[in-house]
């Protein structure tokens, strides 16, 4: 009887079994197809697994990018009833990312209405344009800051891009701040030099050299040079106040010295500089000086002037009356009365290097300090009893002497030069009394 029952327990089993799966394989179940823009890409039984899936998508993307990120495609989940459905997550994820696209927001660096730079945060933009700022301000401790500006019209702007346009901080800062290469030639031309070319162009020499595979400094008519430089996108304007001390060069006063057998110059006085603290307002566009007013200056130690005893010079010949020579040396080059185109030569050319110091010839005050077409630079002394001295064709004056300064026997008047209707450098020196010319070298022992 036990026997029984169990064969009918097991009956019983069997067709529940049959019964179930037939049911499970004739009724119709709910899913939810997911599809991407429309094109089915697989099935899921829930939304909770469909959910897990976008966020799990997502999730990687954002990691990879390091931004927040919106997909581009509409992404839908319709529930649906199946008979047998085939459940495929797996396909799901893969068709996902397959056909996703995404897009951010940025933010534009936008200089003079042109975008340069986008990068994902708002406050990185800032901080970017901080520290291109940053870059320019002085460390001086002497140096204090008024203000720091961008020259340009600079912008942050949001804007939706695709993740893959995003600049990472350090890029960007270089971009601003080394700004965007450019390579431009230039063909050499009679005359150029390497370090002419340097300054006309903003590019170092060595910039040069390296780009052009040069040696030293030869470069030949009708090279072709290539120019290396960047254009700098943003500049920055600094204004700083700066305190420096600075020395005031000590005056040198002359004297004659009594004694009329002394050559060489004799310091009665070594004097001293002095010394002022200055406060500059010091304008500057990426970091290069543009401008520089002093707003304040204290003397801090008075400079004693330096005090000279001329000595009368190191011409062979001694002087037998009021004149010393004009130049320690030199070669007479053409003397007093020689026969020119004009007439006869009026003084004495003594050829000398250039800047040479010239020297007055006696104590006196300066009456004429100009240019002419024919002696180029000259001055005129003039002198006791009606004597008068002239020295022409300098290359430049003492900056002390003015119309009408005095001057004493000895005293550097300017240098030698070859300026005006000159063949090489040299002093033009002329000796007059009461208008008269006169022979200097009568003035000196044979």
């Amino acid at each position: 009887m036990a026997r029984k029952s169990l064969w009918a327990g097991a009956i019983l089993l069997v067709i529940a079994l049959f019964a179930g799966s037939a049911w499970w394989l004739l009724t119709p179940r709910w899913v939810y197809q997911v599809s991407v823009e429309g094109s089915p890409v697989g099935m899921v039984k829930n939304l909770e697994e469909y959910k897990q899936i976008i966020e799990e998508i997502q999730t990687r993307a954002e990691e990879r990018w390091d931004c927040e990120l919106v997909m581009n495609e509409e992404i839908t989940a319709t529930r649906v009833r199946m008979w047998s459905p085939q459940l495929s997550p797996a396909s799901v994820r893969a068709g996902i990312e397959t056909a996703a696209t995404y897009k951010t927001k940025g933010w534009a660096i936008v200089i003079n209405g042109d975008t340069v730079a986008i990068v994902d945060r708002e406050q990185t933009a800032k901080d970017i344009l901080e520290a291109v700022k940053a870059q320019y301000l002085s460390q001086d401790k002497n140096c204090s800051l008024v203000s720091v500006d961008l020259q340009e019209a600079v912008s942050i702007e949001s804007t939706a891009v695709t993740p893959d346009v995003l600049m990472d901080k350090e890029a960007v800062l270089a971009t601003l701040v080394c700004g965007q290469e450019e390579i431009k030639s230039y063909v050499v031309k009679r005359g150029d030099t390497l370090s002419g070319i340097s300054r006309s162009h903003s590019v170092l020499v060595d910039t040069l050299r390296d780009a052009n595979a040069i040696e030293g400094d030869a470069i030949h008519v009708g090279q072709v040079l290539s120019l290396q430089t960047s254009k700098a996108l943003l500049h920055v304007k600094t204004v700083e106040e700066v305190a420096v001390t600075e020395t005031i060069a000590r005056s040198i006063k002359y004297k004659a010295n009594p004694d009329k057998s002394v050559r060489a110059d004799q310091v009665a006085d070594a004097g001293s500089d002095g010394s002022r603290q200055v406060i500059y307002q010091v304008d500057k566009v990426n970091g290069n000086e543009i401008r520089r007013k002093q707003i304040n200056a204290t003397v801090t130690k008075e400079p004693q002037a330096k005090v000279i005893m001329t000595g009368i010079g190191y011409w062979p010949a001694r002087p037998t009356g009021m004149f010393r020579f004009p130049v320690n040396g030199g070669t007479i080059s053409s003397r007093f009365g020689e026969r020119r185109s004009y007439g006869p030569h009026r003084g004495v050319d003594i050829a000398n290097p250039r800047g040479t110091p010239i020297y007055a010839a006696a104590n006196g005050t300066v009456t004429d300090k100009t240019r002419g077409s024919s002696y180029g630079r000259y001055i005129v002394l003039q002198h006791a009893n009606g004597y008068s001295t002239l020295y022409a064709h300098l290359s430049e004056f003492a900056s002390s002497l003015r119309v009408g300064s005095s001057v004493v026997r000895g005293q550097v008047i300017g240098w030698v030069g070859n300026s005006g209707r000159s063949s090489g450098p040299h002093l033009h020196w002329e000796v007059r009394r009461y208008g008269e010319a006169l022979n200097p070298l009568n003035f000196f022992g044979n």
